[in-house]
C-alpha cells in the first residue's frame, strides 16, 4: 500500500501560479513598417482589416494618417519596405499595392471621410500653399472642427504633385479626387492668391488665430561653379511644370539633363515622350549601389525610376560634373564635363570637386537644369516659423526628406502643433520607433509565398504618351499580399498560445477578443511566448524575484 494519500478532487487545488519567477504579458508592439513611414500609418492595422474583407475600414485606417493613398502608393519610395521584416524571410509585403488599391477603390466606391459632428472651435486657422503638407495639415484640423482656409498662387491645388510629377507617374484624376475629399470637410481653397502680392503676409496674419506655411521649393537651384545660363538652357523645374500643364514644347533631337534626382529622371522621360532622339542625363553621383571605395555619392533618385528611364532609351552619364557650356555664338553645342571626385564639401554643401585633365564633350543642342530646388521666402517674413506667436512651417521648405509622403507627415506633425497652441496645451509628438524587431518573431510558423507584382507597360507603347506605366494589382491578388503580412508584435488569434499551454493558464475569450492568462496556474514556463509567431508575449520578471 503507497504510503502516499490522494483524496479524490481536482488539480484546480494545486495553485500552480506559486511555482512562477515569471509570468507572460499580452502586449501589442509597433512595427517597423509603421515606424518606418513618415505618415505614421498604422500599416499593419489596415492589412488585417483587408485580409479580413473590411475593405472600406481598412481605408479609413489607413487614411487616419494619410489621406493620399492613390498618390502614395504611386509615387512614394515607400521605406516602409525597406524596414518590412517580411523581408527577411523572402520578399517585403508589397504595402505600396495595397496602398494605392485602396486609394483607387475609394474612388470608384465613393468612400467619403467622415465630416465632423461639430466645430472644434470656432478658431480660424490660415495655411499657405495647397501641396502635401498644407493640404494634410488642413485634413487632420478640419476633421476635427476647424475652420480652415488654404491660399494657393496656382489656378490648380496640389503643388508639386500636380506641377512637378508627370501623368505617367501619377494620373491627375486619381490626385484631384484625394484633394476633393478633403476639401468636402469644408475646407476652403482659395486659388490665385500670392501671399505677399495679392495678400500680404500681415493681413492674412490677422485673419487667422493661427498660420502654417508650406509653400514648398519653387526656386531652382543651380550651383555658382557651374555656368548653366543663356540660349537653349530650361530649368528642370519649369520643364516640367509646362509638360503638366498640358504644353508638349518641341524639342530638338539631342537633350542633356543635368541632375541626380528624381527631377532629372522626370525630365529625361517627359524629354523622350517629347520626341528628343538622344536623351542623356549628366550627373556627378552613381547610381545607387556604386562600388564600395568609391568617393562619388549615390544618386537620390528611386532606383525603378532610374531603371525605367534606362529602359526608355534615356542614358546614363555618371560620376561626370559640368565645367561649361559650349558655344558657336548663340548656338548651343553642348557641355563640357569632367569625372567627379566629391560631391559635396565637408559642410555638405553640393560642391562637386573635378578631376583636371579629365575633360569629355556631350553634344546637346538643349540643356536642362535638374540641380535641385528651394524655397521662396520673398514677401513672407514675417511667417517664418514662430510656434510661440501661432506661426508653423512645415513641407519641402523647412528641408527633410523631400518626398511627398514626408510632406504629409510634416502637415499632420504641423496639425497636432497648431491645435496645441490654440488649445494651450502640450503638443502630441507624431512617430513611434519600432518594438517589434525580427529577433521577436518566431518565422518557423511562416511559409514562404512569393510577392504579388504589378505589370509594366511595353517599353516602345510607353515612350508614345503620358499614360500611366505601372498598373495596380487585382483584389485577388491585393487580399493575398495582405495575408503576406506577418503581423509584427499584434495578436493575430493563431490559438498558438491556448493549444500549447501545460497548464490550461490561456483562456479563449472568443473572436476579436483574444486571449487572458489565468495567473492563478501559470508557471511562467515561457511556452506561450516561445510558440507566439508574432512576438506578442513576452516574459517578465516576478517582482521580488
Amino acid at each position: 500500500m503507497s504510503r502516499l494519500r490522494f483524496d479524490p478532487g481536482s488539480s484546480t487545488a494545486y495553485r500552480t501560479g506559486d511555482w512562477r519567477r515569471a509570468r507572460p504579458i499580452y502586449a501589442d508592439r509597433w512595427p517597423p513598417c509603421g515606424a518606418g513611414c513618415p505618415a505614421g500609418e498604422d500599416i499593419q492595422a489596415y492589412l488585417a482589416l483587408l485580409q479580413a474583407g473590411r475593405e472600406e475600414a481598412a481605408w479609413r485606417k489607413l487614411t487616419e494618417q494619410n489621406p493620399f493613398p492613390a498618390v502614395c502608393g504611386r509615387i512614394c519610395p515607400h521605406p516602409c519596405e525597406s524596414a518590412c521584416n517580411r523581408a527577411r524571410v523572402d520578399e517585403a509585403v508589397a504595402i505600396h499595392q495595397v496602398e494605392r488599391h485602396l486609394g483607387d477603390l475609394a474612388r470608384g466606391r465613393g468612400f467619403a471621410h467622415d465630416r465632423p459632428r461639430a466645430a472644434a472651435a470656432e478658431r480660424h486657422v490660415g495655411v499657405v500653399g495647397a501641396g502635401p503638407a498644407g493640404l494634410s495639415c488642413a485634413y487632420q484640423l478640419a476633421r476635427v472642427g476647424y475652420r480652415v482656409t488654404i491660399y494657393d498662387a496656382a489656378s490648380e491645388p496640389g503643388g508639386t504633385l500636380r506641377w512637378g510629377v508627370p501623368d505617367y507617374r501619377l494620373p491627375k484624376d486619381a490626385l484631384l479626387h484625394e484633394v476633393e475629399a478633403i476639401l468636402a470637410l469644408g475646407v476652403t481653397l482659395r486659388l490665385g492668391v500670392r501671399i505677399g502680392a495679392d495678400l500680404s503676409a500681415g493681413e492674412l496674419r490677422t485673419r487667422h488665430d493661427a498660420v502654417f506655411t508650406a509653400i514648398g521649393n519653387g526656386l531652382p537651384l543651380v550651383p555658382a561653379e557651374a555656368d548653366v545660363t543663356g540660349h537653349g538652357v530650361d530649368s528642370g523645374i519649369a520643364f516640367l511644370r509646362r509638360v503638366n500643364a498640358g504644353e508638349r514644347p518641341s524639342l530638338p533631337a539631342r537633350v542633356a539633363v543635368i541632375g541626380a534626382g528624381n527631377t532629372a529622371i522626370d525630365v529625361a522621360r517627359c524629354a523622350r515622350r517629347l520626341g528628343a532622339a538622344e536623351v542623356t542625363i549628366v550627373s556627378p553621383q552613381d547610381r545607387p549601389g556604386h562600388r564600395p571605395g568609391q568617393p562619388a555619392e549615390e544618386m537620390t533618385a528611386l532606383p525603378t525610376e532610374i531603371a525605367q528611364a534606362e529602359a526608355e532609351g534615356v542614358r546614363l552619364l555618371l560620376r561626370l560634373g559640368v565645367q561649361r557650356l559650349v558655344r558657336s555664338g548663340e548656338h548651343l553645342d553642348g557641355l563640357q564635363l569632367a569625372y567627379v571626385d566629391h560631391v559635396f564639401d565637408d559642410a555638405g554643401r553640393f560642391r562637386p570637386v573635378l578631376y583636371e585633365g579629365t575633360e569629355t564633350f556631350l553634344p546637346a543642342d538643349r540643356v536642362i537644369v535638374a540641380t535641385g530646388q528651394q524655397p521662396d521666402w520673398s514677401g513672407l517674413d514675417v511667417l517664418q516659423p514662430d510656434p510661440a506667436a501661432g506661426i508653423f512651417a512645415g513641407g519641402d521648405c523647412v528641408g527633410g526628406a523631400r518626398t511627398a509622403v514626408a510632406a504629409i507627415g510634416s502637415g499632420h506633425q504641423a496639425a497636432e502643433d497648431v491645435m496645441a497652441y490654440l488649445e494651450g496645451r502640450a503638443p502630441v509628438e507624431l512617430g513611434r520607433a519600432a518594438t517589434a524587431s525580427f529577433d521577436t518573431l518566431h518565422t518557423h510558423y511562416y511559409r514562404r509565398v512569393p510577392r504579388h507584382t504589378s505589370v509594366e507597360a511595353d517599353t516602345d507603347e510607353r515612350q508614345r504618351d503620358f499614360r500611366e506605366v505601372q498598373s495596380g494589382l487585382e483584389s485577388v491578388a491585393v487580399a493575398a499580399e495582405a495575408a503576406r503580412c506577418l503581423s509584427c508584435g499584434v495578436c493575430m488569434e493563431c490559438d498558438n498560445c491556448w493549444h500549447f499551454c501545460p497548464d490550461a493558464a490561456v483562456i479563449k475569450l472568443g473572436p476579436g477578443q483574444r486571449y487572458r492568462f489565468d495567473y492563478e496556474y501559470c508557471k511562467g514556463c515561457g511556452i506561450c511566448a516561445a510558440e507566439c509567431p508574432t512576438g506578442h508575449i513576452r516574459m517578465e520578471a516576478e517582482s521580488g524575484t
